[in-house]
């Protein structure tokens, strides 16, 4: 009976564990708060593309510790979505609190559950504590993944900028409006994106990405240098926006004159100087075949007196 009973009490214990795993005398993990609630207690909702602190006690219980302290998600495809604090010591009987950001990327996957770790760790012994989280998307978002613009261009002459966008949030946006300008050089394009729907169909029209293209003029009187290019985007109604820079570099079309007129100075000098050297060759030969007919008349002279 007594086997039995010890038996019984194992197995409660082991079901009565918390989400802690304790495999260190020396520290626990008492609390992790996201949003003032207890990831052991509640499954927190997350909007993915938000910045999100953890709130983490731990009570030292044991010999004086340096440890470090990580939080992690898994699932994501394009790398690691990680944070960890510098170095700290864990007394005998203190209790702490350290924040850490953890950073949700914006195109993690969404409407699903993750399980959030937090690990107190030294060099030897570790614990950790872990809950469920929920990601979820951000009603309206958008994001621009890319700005294609010609990076040498001549004053004067046309060019065009390529925007890509990508929608991210959980609504359809409709009248997409993308503008392009350059500030210093008085220059600005804007047009307008039908629509990005939230949930992307194979086999349908709709699409969750899409680009649009503006051409615009480089002043003629552009000066030469590099020069910003903003792209600035307005949506859901104009409440909500987002930009993004890159740069071009303008060649001014004196620079280019001057350029060509250079060329041109140093293949009429040399046309010259293979002309004047060709012009001498030429008389030197000629002087030197009269100088022998001169050679030889003498020559008969001499012999006819004789």
């Amino acid at each position: 009976m007594k086997r039995l009973l010890v038996a019984l009490m194992v197995v409660l214990s082991i079901f009565s564990v918390a989400v802690s795993a304790d495999t260190s005398s020396n520290y626990v993990v008492d609390r992790v708060y996201v949003d003032s609630m207890d990831i052991a207690d509640y499954t927190v909702d997350i909007e993915r593309g938000e910045s999100q602190n953890l709130d983490i006690y731990i009570t030292g219980t044991g010999e004086t510790t340096d440890v470090n302290v990580r939080a992690w998600i898994g699932g994501y495809e394009y790398d690691s979505v990680i944070v960890a604090s510098d170095m700290f010591k864990v007394e005998d009987g203190v209790s702490y609190k350290k924040t850490l950001t953890l950073e949700f990327p914006a195109d993690l996957e969404a409407d699903q559950e993750y399980t959030l770790y937090v690990e107190i760790y030294d060099d030897l012994d570790s614990v950790t504590y872990s809950g469920t989280i929920m990601v979820s998307k951000v009603r309206h978002s958008l994001e621009i993944q890319d700005v294609l613009v010609d990076s040498n261009v001549d004053a004067g002459d046309y060019t065009t900028a390529t925007v890509r966008l990508e929608n991210l949030g959980d609504k359809k946006e409709e009248d997409i409006k993308v503008t392009v300008s350059i500030p210093e050089l008085g220059v600005e394009e804007s047009t307008f994106l039908d629509e990005l729907t939230n949930n992307e169909i194979d086999n349908e029209d709709e699409e969750s990405s899409g680009d649009v293209s503006l051409t615009f003029q480089i002043p003629a009187d552009a000066e030469s240098g590099d020069y910003e290019v903003q792209v600035s985007v307005s949506y859901n109604k104009g409440y909500d926006s987002l930009e993004e820079a890159t740069s071009i570099s303008v060649a001014s079309a004196n620079a280019a004159e001057t350029e060509d007129s250079s060329v041109t100075v140093v293949v009429e000098e040399t046309e010259e100087e293979e002309s004047e050297g060709t012009d001498f060759s030429t008389a030197l030969r000629l002087g030197f075949g009269i100088l022998a007919v001169l050679i030889v008349i003498l020559a008969l002279i001499l012999i006819v007196r004789r």
